[in-house]
């Protein structure tokens, strides 16, 4: 069933104040207190997980083409924060091995796993990034998620001990209730957007005993109605924020 105060799931890390998913925004977000980090990986040309959220680098780095196209170690070259702000200059892209000492004491990780991603080799994707996690024992502290069911299923196949999360798409997974989608990938966590939640949705995941996850939460009515609801977690954009609205709103009741 759903906790009294949320989970606050820092997007991309601290996303408002460093550029996404770099090195800087997730130490922002554990200065916030956040208690869990949300970022996504993709595969780099030799099968390296890294973290980058794009299919292509232009958006947020200074490089061009396809993360798929580029040796892990060129990816890790790239100037991944002037994009930004020049005082993020140095942030490169960072592999998803070098997240992982990040989590000490509670903080956990959310790796969302592109939809797109595949393996070049005859390792699969998803087994690729499982055992990054594995390999810096950090499973327990990680939840992986993707738009990508099938990927989400695979995981379980593999350790139905690992903490996995199906993203809702309104189009592909369209009248199809979130016990039902959960269920059906061996997950336990439904996540969806703040556009796509209701009473209907929250009741339906928490009686089938599944936790609910809300991204794009930005504003103090956002934050208002997602407690309202009583959602698991919050996943935003700026931690700091949303902790100090809930903490706002719990004191004047």
């Amino acid at each position: 069933m759903a906790q009294s105060t949320p989970l606050i799931i820092a997007h991309r890390g601290f996303s408002d104040e460093a550029p996404e998913n770099s090195m800087a925004a997730f130490q922002k977000a554990i200065e916030a207190k956040s208690d869990m980090i949300e970022l996504d990986v993709r595969l780099s040309a030799d099968n390296v997980p890294v973290v980058f959220h794009d299919r292509r680098l232009q958006r947020t780095s200074n490089g061009s083409g396809a993360v798929n196209q580029k040796h892990s170690r060129q990816l890790t070259m790239i100037d991944n924060g002037s994009w930004l702000s020049p005082k993020f200059s140095r942030e490169r892209i960072p592999l998803l091995k070098d997240v992982f000492p990040l989590l000490k004491k509670d903080l956990r990780l959310n790796i969302e796993i592109k939809p797109d991603v595949v393996s070049t080799g005859d390792t699969s994707a998803v087994e690729l990034v499982v055992m990054e996690a594995e390999k810096a024992k950090v499973l327990p502290k990680v939840l992986f998620t993707s738009f990508n069911h099938q990927m989400i299923r695979e995981i379980s196949e593999i350790d139905d001990a690992i903490v996995t999360g199906v993203i809702y798409n309104p189009i592909t997974h369209f009248r199809k209730s979130p016990s039902t989608l959960v269920k059906n990938s061996r997950a336990r966590i439904f996540v969806c957007s703040k556009f796509q939640i209701n009473n209907d949705v929250v009741t339906d995941t928490h009686e089938a005993g599944y936790t609910l996850y809300v991204y794009g939460v930005r504003t103090g009515r956002d934050v208002q109605r997602m407690l309202d609801l009583s959602v698991d977690g919050i996943i935003c954009n700026n931690p700091r924020f949303v902790r100090e609205t809930i903490e706002l709103l719990n004191a004047q009741n």
